[in-house]
């Protein structure tokens, strides 16, 4: 069984048309062309006025979609690494409880069944001081992903775990090819950012505000 993964351009133009609103003048010009549209529906003038509708508003459908398109493809893909940082430092703020306990990357992966892939180990060294605490699902844009808690000395962090699918998250810099993580910063923590294993890691730098270890 796989949680169902949410279409990223979906939810952009959903969001979109949910922010499209009606003046009152507007909303009552189109309320009586309704109106004479309906009255008039057996009328050859009627078909017309209602043709005229259709047309009007599959035009609107069409200009606004292909903005979105061209909105999500381009501006959407270059801000991702920002977009993944926010997300990952208001949960990392808000932390929830833990879904499992484990100190193993092996127990932790007996627990997240509901993935379409297995949570793995980072070759990035910065790992190698941290002691894992366990996890619980979470998502990155809408796509399901493992969230992992991390502990070193009294700090809190959080690593993060999905699948990396690059017309979602746009060009990563990929570990086994050399390249350092991308390093971003939201709400004054550090964020790493790379690909590595085909997944998507991001890694805070900081200690979390909010700690929920229930």
């Amino acid at each position: 069984m796989k949680l169902s993964k949410k279409n990223p351009l979906k939810c952009q133009l959903q969001r979109q048309f949910s922010q499209v609103q009606l003046s009152d003048s507007q909303f009552e010009t189109l309320e009586d062309l309704m109106n004479q549209g309906s009255a008039n529906v057996e009328t050859p003038a009627g078909r017309r006025l209602w043709g005229s509708l259709a047309v009007a508003a599959m035009f609107v459908v069409a200009v606004v979609t292909t903005f979105m398109l061209s909105q999500f493809s381009g501006t959407s893909l270059e801000n991702m690494p920002q977009l993944i940082a926010e997300e990952v430092v208001s949960n990392h703020l808000n932390m929830k409880p833990l879904e499992v306990k484990a100190g193993s990357i092996n127990k932790v992966r007996g627990y997240f069944t509901k993935l379409n892939f297995m949570p793995a180990d980072s070759q990035l060294a910065v790992l190698d001081s941290l002691q894992l605490l366990g996890g619980r699902y979470c998502s990155l844009q809408g796509i399901t992903a493992a969230q992992l808690r991390m502990k070193q000395g009294e700090n809190i962090q959080t690593q993060y775990q999905t699948e990396y699918l690059p017309e979602v998250f746009g060009e990563l810099p990929h570990l086994e090819n050399g390249e350092e993580p991308l390093i971003v910063y939201a709400k004054g923590i550090k964020v790493k950012v790379w690909v590595e294993k085909d997944l998507l890691f991001a890694l805070t730098d900081s200690p979390a505000v909010k700690e929920s270890m229930e």
